[in-house]
């Protein structure tokens, strides 16, 4: 009998990040609460914008997502166990898991663009930026323009409906590499490496397979990782304030280090920070019980709806609910704390409709085609 691998509190750190990309785009949209250059300084260069730190909770979506997809490949050892994995169920599973809920959240969207577009913007006393007004009311799309977004393997250059939905095809080039970094791995590291640098270099694969990758390397090693790290409780807060560091400080890079690398040691360094922290939860108990409460965990089973719908909340109810809430007050830290709360609050529930109504139907739709096919192959 294999042992469970689902994780509920690796979920729970999805679901976080999910919420520090909402958090990050709110930013965007609105600015910093801060009346003062000295707060804004203070929150923006230093690890106290960690709550909305966008581009590492990207990388953490990627390390976690190849550590919780090849976490059950690695259950007797470093050699991944082959015998378990079905290609056909796997491919079936990941396209009703990513791409269907999709397309179902881009037609949503579709309709109310074309409900948005040319009208005026509502007037708050936040005033929002150029950024978030210009995205639905001003940015015209066709109806072929509107199905191109729907090909995750063939972003445009421009997305106007779900900006973030860039990371979701990445996401699936990804997990489609999965069965070959498992075939790799079996082979050795030397093919792993060999593997990665020719995909990133000559076939124009994302750089985030790196993430995916150590990723997967954490589950290869999972358990001989933990049993290190849970006798050194010093060793793991060494761990998680590098990675912090890591995590937050790598877009406070040198510009010119950023434009030199063209963004990649942002990414390299968020990624690191986000395997470092990753390691540091996966060896401490006391951090997995708190990230298994029952509402943490209810964050992460909703993670992904909450990706997918959250720029809507923003762009079609974020400025009424400041409009309400600058009936009571025009104080900007009013304003913008009671939008930014009760933005959170709607985005989580409609994602959790959006969970039952759409993820999970979709999950249950594609394990049923999954079998059917399998049926019929044997």
């Amino acid at each position: 009998m294999h042992k469970q691998t689902h994780i509920s509190y690796l979920d729970t750190i999805r679901g976080l990040a999910a919420l520090t990309v909402v958090s990050e785009h709110y930013v965007i949209a609105y600015g910093l609460p801060c009346q003062t250059p000295l707060c804004e300084q203070i929150l923006d260069f230093s690890p106290l914008h960690f709550w909305w730190e966008g581009s590492a909770a990207v990388s953490m979506f990627f390390v976690l997502s190849g550590l919780v997809l090849s976490l059950k490949y690695f259950q007797h050892g470093h050699m991944p166990d082959l015998t378990r994995f079905d290609l056909t169920r796997f491919l079936i599973g990941r396209v009703f898991r990513i791409w269907f809920p999709y397309l179902l959240v881009l037609g949503l969207s579709a309709g109310l663009f074309n409900h948005t577009f040319g009208r005026p913007v509502p007037v708050t006393a936040l005033a929002p930026t150029d950024w978030i007004v210009n995205m639905w009311h001003k940015f015209p799309l066709d109806v072929s323009a509107m199905v191109r977004e729907g090909f995750l393997l063939d972003m445009p250059d421009l997305i106007v409906l779900l900006p973030q939905s860039w990371t979701l095809g990445v996401e699936l080039v990804l997990s489609l590499l999965l069965p070959v970094g498992l075939l790799l791995v079996d082979r050795g590291t030397s093919w792993v490496v060999f593997f990665s640098v020719l995909a990133i270099a000559l076939l124009g694969v994302s750089a985030f397979l790196l993430h995916f990758l150590l990723g997967l390397t954490i589950a290869r090693y999972l358990p001989t990782i933990k049993a290190y790290l849970v006798g050194s409780p010093a060793l793991r807060r060494f761990l998680l304030g590098v990675g912090t560091l890591f995590y937050t400080g790598a877009t406070l890079l040198p510009k010119s280090w950023i434009a030199w690398s063209d963004g990649q040691l942002v990414w390299l360094g968020t990624g690191l920070g986000a395997s470092m922290i990753l390691l540091f939860v996966l060896a401490s108990v006391r951090v997995q019980a708190i990230l298994s409460k029952a509402s943490l965990r209810q964050i992460g089973k909703v993670s992904y709806s909450t990706y997918l719908i959250h720029m809507a909340v923003l762009i079609c109810l974020t400025p009424y609910v400041l409009m309400g809430l600058q009936a009571f007050s025009e104080n900007r830290l009013f304003l913008w704390l009671g939008g930014w709360l009760l933005t959170m609050l709607i985005v989580q529930g409609l994602a959790l409709l959006c969970y039952r109504l759409v993820e999970i139907p979709s999950i249950v739709v594609g394990r049923w085609l999954a079998d059917r096919v399998v049926l019929a192959r044997h």
